[in-house]
């Protein structure tokens, strides 16, 4: 089997994460992992961008974790792939398959909100998936919930709790959605890990979006080797 890492964050785009380029290469290679989809939080959401930029000035500073892991990837034997975060009040989707062209010539994608921009991905033919659905924080009034406008859901968050994950998985079978595991790695020493596994290796984001779409990814958690 052939492990992907799906939600992770660095420390050059992410303002929560502390985790650079080496680190994350070495943790998940250390870990038995063949690739990594790196999915910074986006400009909505808890960056280090600097929002005063040209909105390409924005994009071009977004792609700086993902492009420093994908050196270091490239360099040591891991498969680097990009995504995102994007957020709305708390409530977080993953999306994977829209690249820096797509975003330079969306200058207005954060404003139509968020059900218009899930739309719009989905049209352009990424996979949109919400990350921890069932997360509860005190920066987050309630709970929402998009099972009518998203691909599929996470169901294994290796940060959250057995209620949250298995809440998440009965909401994915009453929709017939699609099911996806990740870390959300923001610290190197997290006591688990997460992902998919295929029974075959990825080459790049469209093998990713079609292995999770065919219901050729399991979702799966393991303990972190530090």
């Amino acid at each position: 089997m052939y492990r992907y890492e799906t939600h992770c964050h660095t420390k050059y785009t992410s303002a929560c994460s502390q985790l650079d380029a080496e680190t994350l290469v070495s943790l998940y290679l250390k870990n038995g992992y063949d690739g990594i989809i790196v999915t910074d939080h986006f400009l909505n959401g808890n960056t280090t961008v600097d929002l005063s930029k040209s909105w390409e000035a924005q994009i071009d500073e977004f792609f700086i974790g993902y492009e420093r892991v994908r050196q270091e990837g490239e360099k040591r034997g891991l498969k680097v792939f990009f995504g995102f975060e994007y957020s709305y009040l708390g409530t977080d989707f993953l999306v994977y398959g829209l690249d820096r062209e797509f975003l330079y010539a969306h200058p207005g994608l954060l404003e139509p909100g968020v059900r218009a921009f899930l739309s719009l991905a989905r049209e352009k033919g990424a996979l949109c998936v919400q990350a921890h659905p069932y997360r509860e924080a005190d920066y987050i009034d309630h709970i929402r919930l998009y099972p009518s406008d998203v691909d599929g859901l996470e169901t294994i968050n290796a940060g959250r709790n057995e209620r949250c994950n298995r809440l998440a998985d009965i909401l994915a079978d009453e929709y017939c959605l699609a099911k996806t595991g990740g870390s959300d790695l923001h610290v190197s020493r997290q006591k688990m890990l997460a992902g998919i596994e295929t029974e075959f290796p990825l080459a790049c984001i469209a093998d990713f979006i079609a292995a999770v779409k065919k219901g050729e990814a399991k979702p799966f958690a393991v303990q972190n080797i530090f």
